[in-house]
């Protein structure tokens, strides 16, 4: 198994879990059928198309972005996607005017289809295929709920539509549609994907290293450790730890509960945020996040500036010296940590954390006594919003 966990203080897995309700929530790997209507669905759009621009906010967009990084590391792919996820004014018109329109589709994705960025972006999308002679029907595509908006506007424009299951949460999709289309169409291999997510949902019981992440973080929350952070060591993961972020504040911050994560990348926040690890308020439960595997790597000099003691050493043993001394000072500190070492960048082994991520936040929703699924803080701010831009 490509994923191992190890725990830095000790952690028993004594909450009244209901395993049933963690281990069989709504993550629709029985489906295959999805991954099936993917990839029949998108072999006229990869033969044609070297871009994808995948249009979503939140749940449907970090999935699918933690995918493209992930692969970046070791995935060979003559296409590329892009990503409409930020409604600031010059991101999108420098996103969509940097585009070849002709070889490039879009995948706009929302389960209602009524979400306010998403409708923007497909508005002007229609408007820029208009002006440009090319067809929706052949450059658009769409992923939602069935009898929702986009279903509704795929038939209408007959453009392509890939369904995401109703009874799955948007921040928990990233092993349906909203995943499955945006890593298909870059090579990346969904079954295997899908065999990682199935490999996290075996172990049950104590043994568990989802129930014992959820009962390790939860212990510390509930001991007055507030903040969550996740120091992913390598750029390829670090999406990763957005994707981690909202899963786990929009699933657990409820009813004046949650623990707010923290997103740090080693080794650059080495030199911003491990001051505060270090000699700041111990209110933080840490997530040490690395893979193993280096596909190029580069060697130094024997005569090098500076530091003698570097001289001849690959720039990954330099790396993995400065990840070990970080980890070492917390844990001297007494800090504690959970480690996740990943053997190889593999579409296996990112399926598993994404499982191992889910199903943690699952139970540790029950423990707290919140419902994971919604999110009905953010239903404010969006009447607002429409509020002023219906009456100006």
């Amino acid at each position: 198994m490509g994923v191992e966990v190890a725990f830095y203080s000790p952690v028993e897995v004594t909450f009244p879990f209901d395993e049933r309700a963690v281990f069989e929530a709504p993550f629709t790997l029985e489906r295959r059928e999805l991954i099936e209507a993917v990839k029949e669905g998108l072999k006229p759009v990869k033969e044609k198309f070297e871009t994808m621009v995948v249009c979503g906010m939140g749940g449907s967009s970090l999935g699918a972005k933690t995918i493209n990084a992930f692969a970046g590391a070791f995935n060979e792919t003559p296409r590329r996607l892009v990503f409409l996820d930020n409604l600031d004014p010059t991101f999108v018109r420098q996103t969509l005017e940097g585009l070849d329109w002709k070889r490039t589709a879009f995948c706009f994705v929302s389960k209602s289809g009524t979400t306010l960025e998403t409708v923007v972006f497909l508005n002007l999308v229609l408007d820029g295929l208009k002006r440009r002679g090319l067809k929706p029907s052949e450059h658009l595509l769409f992923v939602g709920d069935r009898g929702k908006n986009f279903e509704r506007m795929a038939r209408a424009l007959e453009a392509p539509f890939f369904e995401i299951p109703a009874e799955v949460d948007g921040r928990f999709s990233v092993l349906t549609s909203t995943g499955l289309v945006p890593a298909h169409f870059v090579d990346f291999d969904v079954d295997e994907l899908w065999e990682g997510a199935k490999e996290a949902l075996r172990p049950r019981g104590p043994e568990s290293p989802a129930l014992r992440l959820a009962q390790f973080k939860v212990d510390h929350y509930l001991a007055g450790r507030n903040v969550s952070v996740m120091f992913a060591y390598g750029n390829f993961v670090y999406t990763f730890a957005f994707w981690y972020s909202q899963l786990w504040a929009e699933s657990l911050g409820k009813d004046g509960k949650g623990q707010t994560p923290l997103k740090a990348l080693g080794t650059v926040d080495q030199h911003s945020l491990v001051q505060l690890f270090m000699d700041g308020p111990d209110d933080k439960v840490y997530q040490f996040v690395k893979v193993g595997e280096v596909h190029y790597d580069l060697t130094l000099p024997p005569e090098v500036l500076i530091h003698d003691y570097v001289a001849g050493k690959k720039v990954s043993e330099v790396f993995d010296a400065l990840y070990a001394g970080t980890k070492e000072a917390l844990l001297r500190k007494g800090r504690p940590l959970v480690e996740l070492l990943i053997d190889r960048y593999s579409a296996f082994n990112l399926g598993y954390l994404f499982m191992l991520y889910m199903l943690a936040t699952v139970a540790a929703a029950q423990v707290l006594g919140v419902n994971p699924f919604g999110q009905p803080g953010v239903e404010l701010g969006k009447k607002l919003a429409k509020e002023k831009l219906s009456n100006p």
